[in-house]
């Protein structure tokens, strides 16, 4: 159901149908008002029907902006802390006197928490872009916890990864860096609308009002920041996870080159006495076999220690 807060004179109020009078409007728009959508927004002003079709089909594009004289139209997108939840969409339609919420996918608990704001502190009486200001800063707060869920996630693997360095790691990494990259995906759009919203070529923010603006921006831009240093991390870290297994094989392929090079004299000496030839020398000698043992093993342990020392030369 349709719900509105508005201001009459420096009052503010709040009504479930359309009001008789009103300075400023904020009209918010649930799941249930889908077929009402339209006949809202032209209620405003003569809307384009990109605008109308954005606020109808939101889930399937990236936060967008679409600028007209009488209003700007905009799109906002909530990532979940859980991967296993939906993306949930928030559009906007903000005018000099009139501002439109729509979560047509679902509530949402940012919209209702500034509503009770902005009504128990009877903040209307401040201009419609404060109300827009109190939706964007719940907005971005939730991106904040998204982004430390994030940052919690990438140091325990961190400190995984440093403890224990031969464990499989990488289906946790590759799931991490999905989702970090489909955050930035919705994140760097996002940037940009706030970017816009903040500056001063756009018209419906007072001039006492743009600081807050400017600051909400700010934390968004720190939201950004934030998922880009992640995603830059996870990607070091898969070059470091990689290297570090190459580093395992190379230590395993070396063993064995040392195992089959130490048993190489072994093998020569034996297959020699295996010949089968009938004049063999020292074939049927008392001592042959444990002298062929004893030269098997000097052999053996004179390359060991070739090699030992060349590798401390080396």
């Amino acid at each position: 159901m349709a719900q509105f807060v508005y201001s009459v004179g420096h009052e503010t109020h709040f009504a479930e149908k359309w009001p008789a009078d009103a300075d400023t409007v904020w009209i918010d728009l649930d799941p249930t008002d889908r077929d009402r959508v339209t006949e809202v927004v032209n209620r405003l002003y003569s809307a384009h029907p990109k605008v109308i079709e954005h606020l109808l089909e939101g889930r399937s594009h990236r936060p967008d902006l679409l600028i007209e004289d009488d209003a700007v139209s905009f799109m906002l997108a909530l990532i979940p802390i859980s991967p296993e939840d939906s993306i949930r969409h928030l559009s906007f339609i903000v005018g000099r006197k009139f501002l439109v919420t729509a979560h047509l996918t679902g509530q949402s608990g940012i919209v209702e928490h500034a509503r009770r704001h902005v009504l128990n502190n009877a903040m209307m009486d401040n201009g419609i872009d404060f109300a827009l200001y109190q939706v964007l800063h719940g907005h971005v707060a939730a991106l904040k916890q998204m982004a430390n869920h994030l940052d919690q996630k990438f140091e325990t693997l961190h400190r995984l990864l440093l403890r224990h360095p031969y464990h499989d790691l990488s289906p946790d990494i590759l799931a991490l860096r999905r989702e970090t990259m489909a955050a930035n995906h919705i994140l760097d759009p996002e940037g940009a609308v706030f970017e816009l919203l903040k500056s001063s070529d756009f018209p419906f923010v007072q001039k006492e009002n743009r600081p807050y603006f400017q600051d909400v921006a700010f934390l968004m831009d720190e939201v950004v920041s934030e998922v880009q240093q992640i995603r830059d991390g996870l990607a070091e870290m898969v070059e470091a996870y990689t290297s570090l297994q190459s580093n395992e094989i190379n230590k395993v392929m070396w063993f064995l080159t040392i195992v089959s090079t130490m048993s190489l004299p072994a093998t020569t000496i034996a297959s020699i006495y295996g010949m089968n030839f009938v004049h063999m020398p020292d074939l049927r000698w008392r001592y042959g076999y444990w002298y062929s043992l004893f030269l098997m093993f000097v052999v053996s342990l004179l390359m060991l220690l070739w090699m030992k020392i060349r590798r401390r030369r080396g």
